[in-house]
């Protein structure tokens, strides 16, 4: 297996940095160790993200560490993008919004979810 933090990056647009998380294909381990790294990440940089979930599964004990992700950084980060939400995933992050009064938001492509993370965004903005 290649280097989980590989599938997580710093990307750049519309001059605003967010963190980019592909869970894309992973199992539930690989799941885990990718939102505690992302949950690191998070606290240093303080950005907020994209998280691709196409071809997996919500399993209960991701699900666990992923509200835990939530319960560390609401208070933050402002904004959180889903990539690949199905109608069970749909299911699980309604309750994590309700739960924790989040501005968490799915999109059918990366270029709505980018422009909801970038849209009314001043902070973060990359100086030149």
């Amino acid at each position: 297996m290649a280097d989980i933090s590989e599938r997580l990056k710093i990307e750049t647009s519309n001059n605003i940095r967010y963190i980019f998380v592909d869970y894309t294909g992973l199992r539930e381990k690989e799941m885990i160790e990718l939102v505690k790294k992302h949950q690191e990440l998070t606290l240093q940089t303080k950005l907020s993200f994209i998280a691709d979930f196409h071809n997996t599964y919500a399993t209960t004990g991701y699900v666990l560490h992923g509200k835990h992700f939530v319960e560390t950084t609401k208070s933050i980060i402002d904004k959180g993008a889903f990539l690949g939400v199905d109608k069970v995933k749909s299911f699980i992050l309604q309750a994590i919004l309700l739960t924790h009064n989040v501005n968490f938001k799915s999109f059918g492509t990366k270029q709505e979810a980018i422009d909801f993370i970038t849209k009314d965004k001043t902070s973060d903005v990359v100086s030149g």
